[in-house]
């Protein structure tokens, strides 16, 4: 049984909570973590989870970011060559307020559609997260399957965070659904991200809704894909399977 589980069952479980700061920890999320150890000393005198808690404490305010300062030229940009992703908005959103600026922008009867490249960069690939996570699932789905599986690591191997892997669960499902692409595109996309060393400590925080998710996206693929990516992804086999 998982930490997340385990508080959806006892919220006063502490050695739940002190396991998952520990594990909260590893994957960097510092102030999550403080925040359970908060919650398990409010429940117990923990001297681990107190020593835990300072160290923690002591390396947040400690932390300094230097970001080196560098004009814009020649020196940053990607020798890869540049592919286009275009993904349509329908009319009765694209005067939402809420919607990002794109660098490119054309209106095609009644629709407008955004244009974005196959990231190169990881700062591209948050950049574009950020944008996309306003649009529907299935758009950030179609943008994650056209970025190489070889570049996964160098893109956001050390900066995966669950709310990306659960937006692209949602976006998964719908474009399986409407048949927009391939189980072979997306069961190398998923086999590939289980390689990733930090999405090996996320699953541990899978909830419900991604668990769900991942099952229907399973369906879709043949029986021996289904059977790995339930064992990569610590997923339970239902009794049908």
């Amino acid at each position: 049984m998982d930490c997340n589980r385990a508080l959806e069952l006892d919220p006063k479980f502490d050695k739940a909570l002190y396991r998952r700061a520990l594990a909260l920890e590893n994957i960097g999320l510092k102030a999550s973590a403080v925040k359970d150890l908060d919650r398990c000393l409010a429940l117990t005198q923990s001297v681990a989870a107190q020593a835990l808690k300072e160290k923690l404490v002591n390396e947040r305010d400690a932390e300094i970011i230097e970001v080196e300062c560098v004009e814009k030229g020649d020196e940053i940009r990607s020798d890869s060559d540049f592919v286009e992703i275009v993904i349509d908005i329908p009319q009765d959103v694209k005067d939402d307020h809420t919607m990002p600026e794109c660098t490119s922008l054309a209106t095609v009867e009644d629709d407008v559609t955004y244009h974005f490249g196959v990231p190169t960069t990881h700062r591209q690939f948050f950049k574009d997260f950020n944008e996309l996570k306003l649009l529907a699932p299935e758009k950030f789905a179609s943008y994650f399957l056209a970025i190489p599986s070889s570049n996964y690591c160098s893109l956001f191997g050390e900066l995966l965070e669950c709310e990306m892997i659960s937006l692209l669960f949602r976006g998964l499902v719908r474009l399986l659904q409407t048949q927009k692409c391939l189980e072979s595109q997306v069961s190398n996309c998923l086999f590939s991200l289980s390689e990733i060393p930090r999405f090996k400590l996320l699953v541990m925080f899978f909830g419900e809704d991604e668990k769900r998710d991942l099952n229907i996206v399973c369906g879709f693929m043949p029986y021996s894909d289904q059977v790995d990516i339930k064992k990569r992804f610590l997923l339970e086999e239902s009794p049908e399977d």
